[in-house]
């Protein structure tokens, strides 16, 4: 978590660009943080100045199917960035090369002349994967611009651009389980819009309008040399007698969403408020082809279904960091969700969501963290939401089914023994529910299905020399699920120790070496 010292105040300060982008950065790591990470870039985004530092196109996209910390998936490449900015234009690029056909490359040129500043660039990326039908291609083309009236307002434009081609990338539990059939095919076009206006140094309002046109077209082609009995049997009814079949789905889709956000900076307190609306139309037209020869009867069906996508969202928020005593925190907050349409599993929701969290630091250097808050999936717009994402450093917006309700109950202590050595644990558990689509006509068009999750986790970060730091965690996951809904999981115990090593040489050349144990 990020807390920014007022004089003798450790409130979390509202409206620091810099803050938002290093736990962007620092979600880039962590599994099932898309949202959250690209959430809190475009906050960086809304708040920042004008700058040399060149937009990175992937930065914005969720779901990169990159190496972390790898070539272009490290969201850092230009983590030396010069005090103050001029006239000028900048260009960086960077590139990854590994076994099984991996490449990928990036290039941004970027600049500033006068009170404006933009920058323009691309991604390429493509891999045969690990196994049969593993292989993706990715290209990201990205132009901002941002224009400066004064220190106080700025509005700025950007344009995205990807399209994606990949087979079946879902990593199952069993290695041979996987449709060597199946195709996926992703376009994307994405507008966005921002501004932002300090009415004081107390008082600063966010606007963001991001619009985005996408077409998916999902094939899959199955025959019995190419399907597990697994696969036959979800296909065909477990019939287990079919020679092939052919499955296309298409989805073109239009989505809208526009938020406005408040922040206020006090003495005794600071308060994040926002609303934000957001529509999405669009249609899922499924072609289904089932043939089935001899020695069985034969049989050919062609069936042609379009389920409408059509949902609108509304949410609201207000967070409230209090100081009571000079070395503890408060967040008390609330949201409320509301939503509308034909998308079974999400239509029909309204709730309010509670936050709590809580920070203390009895003696410098030793800080204790608790919260207990409420969220809800939403069908967001590229991913990307201004509300904040974490209580008390607890994220409350993970990668889950659209629909999904949680509540997060999470405590944790950090110890920084001095300048070069920081140790902490923290322990988390989220109750999950979801209401799952069913196919049957016979059942409910909804069943709800409840999991749950639980973590634990302790660190260590050691910088013996200035050029020299250390890295090793040990992380434990415990997951439930649902008997008749599993997802493929019923139970799992997940342990992973990652160790790493980095080295900073002041010639500029830096290194680093991760190794992770995984049960």
């Amino acid at each position: 978590m990020l807390w920014l010292k007022a004089g003798s105040q450790s409130t979390p300060i509202p409206g620091n660009f810099s803050a938002h982008r290093l736990l962007a950065d620092s979600y880039a790591i962590l599994p099932r943080h898309e949202i959250a990470r690209v959430s809190e870039l475009l906050q960086s985004q809304l708040m920042q100045p004008l700058s040399m530092t060149p937009i990175q196109p992937h930065l914005a996209e969720s779901n990169l199917f990159l190496i972390g910390a790898g070539g272009p998936g490290a969201l850092s490449f230009n983590e030396f960035n010069p005090v103050f900015n001029r006239d000028g234009l900048n260009f960086q690029s960077s590139g990854l090369v590994g076994e099984k056909n991996t490449y990928a490359g990036e290039g941004v040129l970027s600049g500033i002349h006068g009170n404006a500043a933009f920058s323009v660039g691309g991604s390429h990326s493509t891999s045969n994967g690990f196994r049969t039908n593993n292989d993706l291609k990715d290209d990201i083309g990205n132009a901002f611009v941002q224009y400066e009236f004064s220190p106080k307002t700025s509005i700025q434009a950007e344009y995205r651009y990807r399209t994606t081609t990949t087979g079946d990338l879902r990593q199952r539990f069993f290695s041979d389980n996987f449709y060597a059939g199946e195709r996926n095919n992703e376009e994307r076009h994405t507008y966005r819009l921002g501004a932002r206006h300090s009415f004081s140094e107390a008082s600063t309002l966010l606007g963001s309008f991001i619009h985005q046109d996408a077409k998916i077209i999902n094939n899959d082609n199955l025959t019995i040399q190419q399907a597990t009995e697994q696969t036959i049997q979800q296909i065909f009814d477990q019939s287990g007698n079919a020679q092939g079949s052919k499955l296309a789905t298409t989805r073109p889709e239009q989505a809208t969403g526009f938020e406005l956000q408040h922040l206020f900076r006090g003495k005794y307190f600071n308060l994040t408020s926002g609303v934000g609306h957001s529509e999405i139309s669009g249609n899922i037209n499924i072609n289904q082809i089932v043939n089935v020869a001899p020695p069985f009867d034969s049989i050919s069906s062609n069936s042609n279904t379009t389920i409408g996508t059509s949902l609108k969202h509304t949410n609201a928020y207000a967070y409230s960091y209090i100081n009571p005593f000079k070395m503890v925190n408060l967040t008390l907050g609330v949201s409320g969700d509301f939503t509308d349409g034909k998308s079974p599993d999400v239509a029909g929701i309204n709730q309010i969501n509670p936050k709590f969290g809580a920070t203390w630091e009895p003696i410098a250097g030793t800080t204790f963290r608790a919260a207990a808050f409420k969220s809800l999936k939403r069908t967001l717009v590229t991913n990307q939401t201004l509300e904040p994402t974490q209580v008390a450093g607890f994220n409350q917006f993970y990668d889950d089914y659209n629909g999904t309700q949680a509540w997060r109950y999470g405590a944790a202590v950090d110890q920084k023994f001095n300048k070069a050595v920081f140790v902490g644990a923290e322990i988390s558990r989220r109750d999950l529910r979801f209401k799952e689509v069913i196919d049957d006509p016979t059942l409910p068009l909804t069943i709800p299905v409840s999991w749950q999750e639980n973590l634990a986790r302790s660190y260590f970060f050691w910088a013996p020399r200035t050029w020299l730091a250390l890295r090793a965690e040990y992380q434990y996951e415990h997951i439930i699920r649902d008997q008749t809904h599993t997802d493929g999981v019923l139970n799992m115990d997940t342990q992973r120790i990652p160790l790493g090593v980095s080295i900073f040489l002041p010639s500029g050349l830096s290194a680093t070496l991760t190794t992770t144990y995984n049960d």
